[in-house]
């Protein structure tokens, strides 16, 4: 008969080996692209901050002691003390933020869509001028230049641009990276999944059963290797249709304009395998 202390060093076994499991892709990923120092920097400051976060809400209304905060991360009090500093003064590099800093172009594009009249033209190129004056009341600009916008909105074909008489056209109603070439845009797209998958696997956690979202996967363990391409053509055609479906359902409870107390929501889709790539 299985001990509580054993089942909970089989609870803690399976964690370890799924957090691997999950950090050795990403980590994989991100070599080349953000150095160990950064990452490890980055690691510390999200989780000391996101720690203070949930004790807090854990006692409304009452400071969090150094003491706890040490024991709940494994950290000691000066270093605490350091990144504690930089949290009050409002320096979080590294907070996230789905639409307004992770893919600002999205919230741009919605708002840009929802403006009333003939606006799917508008002028750029000065503080004045129409776009520059929506990208500022809709996201946070800091470490984001107009041009960035406008070069991905490009890539993205969400934009035609007239550098002649500094003039945006609109080409769509919602931005979608994944019809970009580009590195930035496709790898903000990839974080972009990833946050929202981990979102609805950190709500349905702590949610009762009939209150949990749906969150799904289905796969083959007997997929032949030369298969695979056919495989593929076939799944993402389906999924195309499924996005095409999934837009047409969520278009009716859109409100007609776009604002910044709204709710982000919605379905991904993806294609998955594991194995050797072909």
């Amino acid at each position: 008969m299985t001990t509580v202390t054993e089942a909970r060093l089989q609870e803690a076994d399976l964690l370890a080996r799924a957090v691997e499991n999950v950090f050795r892709k990403l980590i994989r990923f991100l070599v080349g692209r953000i150095s160990l120092v950064k990452l490890q920097e980055m690691i510390r400051f999200i989780y000391i901050d996101e720690t203070e976060k949930k004790l807090k809400a854990e006692n409304p209304g009452k400071n969090v002691p150094l003491t706890r905060l040490a024991l709940n991360t494994g950290l000691d009090t000066r270093t605490l003390t350091r990144v504690r500093e930089q949290l009050y003064q409002g320096e979080q590099q590294y907070r996230p933020q789905f639409l307004a800093e992770l893919t600002p172009e999205s919230a741009v594009v919605e708002a840009w869509s929802s403006l009333e009249g003939d606006s799917s033209v508008l002028d750029y190129g000065s503080e004045s001028a129409e776009f520059e004056k929506l990208v500022r009341r809709t996201i946070s600009t800091r470490g984001i230049t107009i041009q960035s916008i406008i070069k991905r909105l490009v890539d993205t074909n969400s934009i035609e641009q007239d550098k002649e008489n500094q003039q945006l056209k609109l080409l769509v109603d919602h931005y979608s990276p994944y019809l970009s070439d580009d590195e930035p845009n496709i790898i903000n797209a990839a974080f972009s999944a990833i946050a929202n998958l981990i979102s609805t696997i950190e709500f349905n956690v702590n949610s009762e059963t009939d209150e949990r979202m749906f969150q799904r996967q289905a796969w083959t363990f007997r997929l032949s290797p030369d298969d695979r391409q056919e495989f593929r053509q076939n799944m993402r055609e389906m999924l195309e249709r499924y996005e095409e479906d999934s837009m047409h359902a969520i278009e009716p409870w859109e409100a007609e304009r776009y604002g910044s107390s709204l709710v982000t929501a919605g379905v991904g889709f993806y294609y998955f395998e594991e194995g050797e790539a072909a």
